[in-house]
């Protein structure tokens, strides 16, 4: 029983101590108006990492902070009286009795995940690497990096990954070029750069599940594959469009082409290169999310960049 708010790596190992000695457990979820992440995604989270005996039911947080009004609700929510009840607390074994149940108690100490709620709410992004891994993919700020061919984003996207030690989401539309580039007809279908665009989303949401320090770093989104659709079909699609509008990341960092182009092995669109660039910032400012334009050496793009994210990961004190 808790506020799981948000869901932890000691969390999960007392669900999983407790799953593991037990036929069915029940994680009751408590749910008060003021919490600052939703209920239902709290049960999401708890129900993508838990094992498959657990069930989570929500209950109200509406009860004064004893033993004895917990245990009746308790014996409300269940649908029969527990056998065992599972805690890592001092509290739990009055509250066992009252049900009817004998307490395990599991790592009180906190020596396997030296974590608790309330560090994790006071300061999110120092605890993020002990948040379950659906909630990372939930809480993670998404910065993507764009720019035409030959404009350093793929150079800067790995460079942040590195700088900030998370994870970095690689261009899955240039892995998909490279499959498909010995083929006699290099026609392109307005469905191929749909289904680009999906894959690449879902790579993020995959990546985002090992997200360090609150943020995700992508080359390329929605936004840029809708520009090479542009490119290569000669006319805009209103599906790609959308996923662009509906898939907002926290951030854009725009990468200036200020250099000489580079070729290197792939590349092709040298003479589009500052057509393709206007359009990508002109879409990127029109989407209302922050903008941040970078130019100059690799070391100046990093440093202006890292500054940023800094700004965009200072998450509020949850509640």
């Amino acid at each position: 029983m808790g506020k799981f708010n948000p869901p932890h790596l000691g969390h999960l190992h007392l669900i999983e101590q407790g799953a593991a000695l037990v036929e069915r457990l029940f994680v009751l979820l408590c749910d008060r108006p003021d919490q600052s992440i939703p209920v239902e995604l709290r049960r999401q989270w708890l129900e993508d990492v838990v094992p498959a005996n657990v069930s989570v039911l929500v209950t109200p947080d509406d009860l004064p902070a004893a033993n004895e009004p917990w245990a009746l609700r308790a014996l409300e929510v269940l649908p029969e009286p527990p056998v065992l009840a599972f805690t890592s607390e001092e509290w739990g074994a009055g509250w066992a009795a009252l049900m009817g149940a004998e307490h395990v108690m599991v790592d009180l100490e906190r020596t396997a995940f030296p974590v608790s709620g309330t560090a994790m709410r006071a300061d999110l992004r120092a605890n993020f690497e002990s948040l379950v891994p659906s909630a990372r993919a939930g809480l993670a700020r998404r910065v993507v990096v764009i720019g035409a061919e030959s404009s350093g984003k793929s150079t800067l996207a790995e460079g942040l990954a590195a700088e900030l030690g998370t994870v970095w989401v690689p261009e899955h539309g240039r892995w998909y070029w490279e499959g498909r580039r010995y083929l006699g007809d290099q026609s392109w279908s307005s469905d191929e750069f749909v289904r680009i665009a999906h894959a690449q989303r879902r790579l993020e949401a995959d990546l985002a599940r090992k997200a360090s320090r609150g943020v995700v770093v992508a080359d390329t989104d929605a936004l840029v594959t809708a520009v090479w659709h542009e490119r290569y079909v000669g006319s805009a699609n209103p599906k790609l469009d959308a996923l662009a509008k509906g898939w907002v990341p926290d951030l854009y960092l725009v990468c200036r082409p200020d250099f000489g182009w580079v070729q290197d092995g792939t590349r092709e669109s040298e003479s589009l290169r500052d057509e393709m660039q206007a359009s990508m910032e002109q879409r990127a400012h029109a989407s209302g999310v922050e903008v941040v334009v970078l130019s100059g050496p690799h070391e100046q793009r990093l440093a202006k960049a890292l500054a940023a994210i800094d700004a965009v990961t200072e998450f509020e004190e949850l509640i």
